[in-house]
């Protein structure tokens, strides 16, 4: 394929969710001004490829056997895996071994190791947004889901995400404080999300950075990465 027809970058994620949650993202109109790049064409029906199966590890074994093909379309990739899995090895071994597997085809890529797990993500400085996106149910009353979550000592007082970001997703659901514990959490909180400044996991900012540095903004001062930071903006549902 010639060079001037391929398409800008293809992601390679391990499950449903993490598709939902680039995909709402990268889907959104305003991506670009909120991270301070230049727009670039992205279909997240296409653009993004979820390994099958249900083995978390296959990514991990088999990321250039399934990137590596796509080459010819693509001149950017980007795997997102997991770290929480039985018998992982840690983050940086994750990264070197699925790097080893596209270094010398791919000219850039990256590889995004999620510690723990996509769940991580989720839990942000947006306590309105939080409650819309989980559906919060009218047991949970005028308490945050983190006060909640503080109360049945899944969250300590002062830190900024829950210990089990997994479980933390799993108790609301199960106590009845939510109305759903599906992909649907994902791609809303990433439809909704009016700033990326609160999102303090690595891998996240990482993503967040390699995007910024890959598609520059067209002119020095343009915008910069997040100018409207309100969490009481208004969105449809």
């Amino acid at each position: 394929m010639d060079e001037s027809t391929k398409r800008e970058l293809v992601f390679l994620v391990a499950d449903k969710g993490m598709e939902a949650m680039i995909g709402a993202f990268l889907g959104r109109l305003d991506f670009p001004r909120r991270l301070g790049c230049a727009p670039f064409d992205f279909n997240p029906k296409t653009d993004i490829v979820r390994a099958g199966g249900h083995d978390p590890g296959l990514v991990k074994r088999e990321a250039g056997k399934i990137l590596n093909l796509r080459r010819r379309e693509y001149r950017r990739a980007i795997v997102v895996v997991d770290h929480a899995y039985d018998n992982a090895p840690d983050p940086e071994t994750i990264h070197r071994l699925i790097s080893a597997q596209l270094d010398g085809v791919w000219d850039c890529f990256d590889v995004i190791v999620i510690d723990p797990e996509l769940e991580n993500w989720f839990w942000i400085d947006y306590p309105d947004l939080l409650k819309r996106v989980l559906l919060w149910t009218p047991k949970g009353g005028d308490r945050t889901p983190r006060q909640v979550l503080e109360e049945a000592g899944l969250w300590e007082p002062g830190a900024a995400k829950p210990g089990d970001p997994k479980r933390a997703v799993e108790y609301l659901y199960e106590e009845g404080y939510t109305g759903d514990q599906n992909n649907g959490i994902f791609k809303r909180l990433a439809r909704d999300l009016p700033s990326v400044r609160r999102c303090t996991d690595p891998s996240f900012q990482r993503l967040m950075a390699r995007l910024a540095e890959w598609f520059p903004a067209p002119e020095a001062g343009t915008y910069t990465t997040d100018p409207i930071d309100d969490e009481q903006t208004e969105y449809t549902q």
